[in-house]
């Protein structure tokens, strides 16, 4: 990552860092559950020369103190409107992926007139019930087991066999990560995933909305970003190729080459 400054000086609670010239556009991204800001490098080093960018740490993870209230969409929501406001700059550029995805959507619906665009990657708006019923259960097995009983079952959805077989380094640094996560703070971001339902809404976001799926994520498939697609008026839906979930960390090039393009074109 190309050098940054870090930036505590609002009231949103949330540790960020900040790169790129000042009087840029604003791009923020957001991070999937077990993460923390640091997995943006990649997208930090092709968007710092154009933008004004942010990287943040959700609640509870990276240096982000754990939330003294219950976590919920709401509550991320009103914490990164205080963090946009602080920047004196109106309507923000925002990426998030997968869990970050759910939160900028929230964000784009609460906030509106704070977002100038939205990229989503690996992400939905809906889920049925038995998948919900799945993200509660994963949060009483960390509860239970702690990070080591979900650690595995992360590493396969997250990335295809390919990646898992030539990436050690990735897995490796990953699985660290995950395992010095605080398990309350990733149950309750799971319990709190599990509430999750915007797709009634989704015609309300009128910003331009890049949507980004890997045509093998199994936990965000290329039908949930489609759903997303099709709600929102004018939205872009690319598929990935041998691209599973946390597609920035997997596929880089093709993240970061359609993020220069749908940022270019909005102008």
């Amino acid at each position: 990552m190309l050098s940054t400054d870090t930036d505590l000086q609002d009231d949103s609670g949330l540790n960020w860092v900040r790169t790129g010239p000042r009087d840029g556009a604003t791009v923020i991204l957001i991070h999937p559950v077990g993460h923390d800001l640091t997995y943006w490098a990649d997208q930090i080093e092709v968007l710092q020369p154009h933008y004004d960018v942010i990287a943040l740490d959700l609640p509870g993870h990276g240096r982000s103190p754990v939330a003294a209230e219950p976590l919920s969409f709401v509550g991320i929501s009103d914490r990164l409107a205080r963090l946009v406001a602080s920047l004196g700059k109106g309507a923000v550029h925002v990426v998030g992926i997968s869990v970050g995805g759910m939160i900028a959507q929230s964000f784009a619906l609460a906030y509106p007139d704070k977002v100038r665009s939205l990229s989503l990657i690996a992400t939905a708006a809906t889920f049925a019930d038995v998948v919900r019923d799945g993200m509660r259960a994963r949060a009483e097995t960390v509860e239970q087991g702690g990070m080591a009983a979900v650690l595995h079952s992360s590493l396969e959805r997250w990335f295809t066999p390919e990646t898992r077989t030539r990436r050690p380094d990735l897995i490796e640094r990953i699985s660290r990560t995950m395992l010095a996560n605080n398990p309350e703070v990733h149950a309750a971001m799971w319990r709190m995933i599990a509430t999750f339902e915007v797709l009634p809404r989704l015609a309300e976001i009128v910003c331009p909305t890049l949507v980004l799926v890997g045509d093998k994520d199994p936990s965000t498939p290329p039908s949930a970003a489609a759903l997303i697609a099709e709600n929102i008026a004018g939205a872009q839906l690319v598929v990935l190729t041998n691209t599973s979930h946390i597609a920035m960390l997997e596929s880089p090039a093709a993240v970061n080459a359609e993020l220069l393009r749908f940022l270019a074109e909005i102008g």
